[in-house]
């Protein structure tokens, strides 16, 4: 087979797993998903668990939506009582974010579940094969982050 029919067999591999992967997740881990957010809500948490003091704006860019449609969302994850808004001391133009205690709580539960599912996973392979994944992983991620920084730049 010539190189770019394998690599277009690939890409096509790729994409059904990562279709089935994701099937495969809400069955052998319901719960991870089964709640009153939504994946951009719960993503927003992650975001906003994971980087300190983020702001409005930067929340915005980080999911690549409008800064309206950002606050909207806040609005609902306030409301929900998972969120806290502070206006900044160095800056009262700039909306800071914090997780509330409810937040916190369920993103330290989300992390766990995540956990607990990767480990359910991860058993049933022999230690070397979890190693081979994790650095295909990291070699997938070094690439696409190599990629996003040349799109940044402008290149193609």
């Amino acid at each position: 087979m010539a190189k770019n029919q394998e690599t277009e067999s690939i890409i096509i591999e790729l994409m059904e797993l990562g279709y089935k992967f994701r099937e495969l997740m809400f069955k052998l881990n319901p719960t991870l998903f089964r709640s009153e957010l939504t994946i951009t809500q719960l993503t927003a948490l992650q975001y906003i668990c994971h980087i300190p003091n983020i702001t409005l704006k930067e929340l915005a860019e980080k999911l690549i939506i409008a800064q309206s449609s950002a606050s909207e969302l806040v609005d609902r994850l306030v409301k929900m009582k998972y969120v806290e808004r502070k206006i900044s001391p160095e800056d009262r133009r700039k909306v800071i974010l914090s997780l509330s205690s409810k937040g916190k709580k369920f993103i330290e539960q989300h992390i766990e579940e995540n956990k607990s599912f990767f480990e359910k996973i991860l058993k049933q392979m022999p230690i070397q094969e979890q190693r081979e994944y994790l650095q295909a992983m990291k070699k997938f991620y070094q690439v696409s982050q190599e990629l996003a920084n040349k799109f940044e730049e402008g290149e193609k």
